[in-house]
This record gives structure tokens, sequence and C-alpha cells, in this order.
């Protein structure tokens, strides 16, 4: 269907997926206005491990937790190292990093969740941002995918987490692929591009060889294609047209901001009563 962006009045945006929204999720890849830090993580930098104000990444989070009409206290997040390791969130765990890096998730790189309140939360500055939800099982996930993820099969293998622990049946899934670097910004090397031919044919076709002799790799399709072959429908997937990396005036980006910059938030919320 698309993705829209929603935009508020005190400057806070993020982008959603028309699909997701119309069955009832709560959710959203943020941009990067709206919030209190200081250059270079100006401003709503929602991270609390890349060096910014602690007390500024909190008020941050409040401000997008109001938005939703959620407490900081029901969010929950990772400490992201780009792994293939999901975690299932249940009531004994939500809020868990909320407030600390320390107490967020270790090595994990994508949560799910059938609790109803539980705001899933990960960080993303160029990295693809992966929402999914079964409005059947009434169940979600966030999951955080860079190169390594992608090629680890992230986005599939919390498809079958969800069809493991909530009964989802993948035909049931919606998914929607959110705002990160674009295939020509995503320039890689070799050897990365060998991950991904590895991967079979349809994978291969996500790598592309400039007339400069450039090798770059398209997340966006990789990752749509893991939903695919998961069992996703391809008329279930919306992915984004906005790229993080070129949209400097919307969105952080890892890349061009050469590491010292903020994050993004993708997050997910099943809305109690839906």
């Amino acid at each position: 269907m698309g993705t829209r962006w929603l935009e508020h009045a005190d400057g806070l945006a993020w982008e959603e997926s028309e699909l997701l929204h119309q069955a009832g999720l709560c959710h959203g890849v943020t941009g990067r206005n709206g919030g209190v830090s200081q250059a270079p993580y100006d401003s709503l930098n929602l991270a609390l491990h890349v060096g910014d104000s602690i007390q500024a990444v909190l008020e941050n989070r409040r401000r997008l937790c109001t938005h939703i009409g959620a407490s900081l206290n029901q969010l929950t997040t990772a400490q992201q190292v780009h792994t293939d390791h999901v975690v299932a969130v249940g009531k004994a765990e939500i809020g868990r990093g909320a407030g600390s890096y320390a107490d967020a998730f270790a090595h994990t790189d994508a949560l799910m969740t059938n609790v109803p309140g539980a705001m899933l939360f990960l960080c993303i500055a160029d990295c693809v941002p992966v929402i999914l939800l079964d409005p059947v099982q009434k169940a979600c996930a966030v999951v955080h995918d860079g190169w390594r993820g992608t090629a680890a099969r992230l986005a599939a293998k919390t498809v079958f987490a969800m069809e493991s622990v909530y009964g989802s049946r993948p035909g049931d899934i919606l998914a929607y692929v959110g705002p990160s670097i674009s295939r020509s910004h995503f320039a890689v090397s070799e050897s990365t591009a060998d991950a991904f031919r590895q991967l079979g044919k349809n994978y291969a076709a996500c790598v592309y060889t400039t007339d400069a002799g450039q090798i770059q790799v398209d997340l966006w399709q990789a990752n749509r294609q893991l939903l695919v072959d998961a069992g996703v429908q391809a008329e279930h997937i919306d992915v984004t047209t906005a790229c993080a990396y070129e949209e400097a005036d919307r969105f952080y980006s890892y890349r061009r901001d050469h590491s010292i910059t903020g994050r993004m938030g993708a997050f997910a919320m099943l809305t109690p009563g839906r």
C-alpha cells in the first residue's frame, strides 16, 4: 500500500506503513527532529550508547512515548550487535533498557511480543528496520537488520520465531521495511557482496556493480526477499523509499556522518483492545 510521514507541531515525526496502520498497529521509524539533543546528535537522538547526554536522550524518549500514548517505562530495547538473536518480550521484561543501556537485552537485534502495551524499540542509523505484525494472533516484532543481520536471514528468522512462539502463520503477517540506507549509497567490499551471492540467486540479484566498478547491495530488496521466502505474501509488505543517507535534514546516517551521529527509533506497540 505504501508509507506515510507523520509530523507533529513540535517537529517530532515518523514514517509508518499504511498496511500496519490500517491493521491497528502503533508503529513507525522516527526522524531526527523534535528533540533536545545538541550537535552532533541534534535533535531527537534516541540512543543511550553514542555519547550524547543521558538526560537529553531520556527526554527525547519521553517525548516519543507521549506522542504514541505510552510511558517511558513501557519502552523495551536491546544492545544491538548485528547478531541473529531474537528475544520474546513478556510482561516481566517490559521496560528493559528504557532508562539504562546496561539493562537492555544483550546481544539482541530483534524483539517480538504478544503483550499489549509493550513498546518494542530498536535504534537505527542506516541499518534496515523491519516491523512485523500478525493481526490474527496479535503479535508484533521489530528487527534491526544491517548487512550482517540480513545475510544471516534475521528478518526470516523473526518470522519463524513468531510462528514457533505465537502460532503465527507467515501468510497472515504484515511487514514494513523502513527508512535506512539505499542501494546507491551502500558501497560494499567483494567479500560482503559474496555473503549475499551465497544465499542464492534471488539475493545475488540484490548485488549491483556500477559502471565505475563500485559494488552496491540493495538491503531493501534483500529484506523483502527474506520475508517472501519466509512465507509473507508480497502484497503484505510495504517498503520505504526514504534513504537515511540522502535526507540529512530528516534522518541520521552512520555512514554519511562518519559514525558520530544520533539514532532514530523503530518502534511497535500492540494497542490494548485492538
